[in-house]
């Protein structure tokens, strides 16, 4: 990843209403709202009726602690928005819709070809990321949106900055949380954006055995072939039980024997969670020589009241 400076328009000042980001100098916009702005945001913004892409987010009632994102195309995005509104009980509604993100370009150039091709990138871009669920029904095809290499090219920067604009805004969807497997990365240089060094610390005992990095963004990345606990005990958490589940199914965690085994590196926004119980991963996780996550945040000279 690049540093990049972001620009975010606030249309009523209020940080949680409609807002517009934007990459500085770049002509690819994101305007996210709630869905009951959709009204407002199609006055005042007439540009989410050209051909772009739109991305809707909500909470999946099944599932505590997971969110769905329902992403699509259209000719003219508001009104199909306008349909998806009004579609309470029909073949196609959306009922968990809450949250909006439209993407569109502002040079005007963007096609129908381009939209869909933009559409299929990012699906196939959430798969690595289980915290979300697509409630899409169709998987795009491999030459979803076919474009000529300089087309291409253009769309493929439209997709990575989407990914960029949709983060800032607050939403995880396009987060790498999977490590990539290790003959992918295995006799190549990294490029110096992606060097980061981590001490790593390691929690062992009855039923698990794992290490752990601090990643670059500073959540906690358990490495491949960590062993988690199958058996769990009364007080784990019910978002950890809902997560673990969930890793399971997506292939992260592998069962194997009295084991629950990472088959890749895996992210985790907390220290305790691969632990399987009720318990204070600051002080769990040690390094080789005795001190533990806590100890050595507070030697780096970082506040440590936000990490658990």
């Amino acid at each position: 990843m690049k540093p990049r400076s972001i620009n975010i328009f606030l249309l009523d000042g209020d940080p949680n209403g409609i807002r517009v980001a934007q990459i500085s100098m770049s002509t690819i916009q994101a305007i996210a709202f709630r869905r009951n702005q959709l009204r407002r945001v199609r006055e005042a913004f007439p540009e989410i009726e050209r051909p772009s892409v739109y991305i809707l987010i909500g909470a999946d009632e099944d599932a505590q602690d997971r969110q769905l994102a329902y992403i699509g195309e259209s000719e003219g995005v508001g009104a199909r928005l306008s349909y998806h509104n009004s579609n309470e009980a029909g073949r196609d509604a959306k009922g968990f819709w809450t949250d909006t993100v439209v993407l569109i370009s502002k040079d005007e150039n963007l096609t129908k070809s381009h939209a869909r091709y933009v559409e299929a990138c990012l699906i196939r871009g959430v798969v690595s990321n289980p915290r979300w669920t697509l409630p899409n029904t169709r998987t795009p095809s491999d030459d979803a949106g076919k474009l000529p290499l300089p087309d291409r090219a253009a769309m493929d920067e439209f997709v990575d900055q989407t990914k960029t604009l949709v983060g800032a805004l607050g939403w995880d969807l396009f987060r790498e949380v999977r490590g990539r497997a290790q003959e992918q990365i295995a006799g190549r240089e990294l490029p110096e954006a992606e060097i980061h060094e981590s001490p790593r610390f390691f929690f062992r005992g009855d039923g698990f055995a794992a290490e752990m990095e601090i990643g670059p963004s500073g959540d906690f990345v358990v490495t491949a072939g960590s062993r988690a606990r199958v058996r769990t005990t009364r007080t784990i958490p019910r978002g950890t039980v809902t997560l673990r589940n969930t890793l399971v199914e997506k292939g992260v965690l592998r069962e194997e024997g009295d084991f629950l085994v990472f088959t890749s590196a895996y992210s985790f926004t907390s220290a305790s969670a691969v632990i399987g119980a009720s318990a204070n991963g600051r002080i769990l996780w040690k390094l080789p020589d005795g001190r533990n996550y806590a100890d050595w945040k507070a030697s780096q000279g970082i506040s440590d009241c936000a990490s658990q």
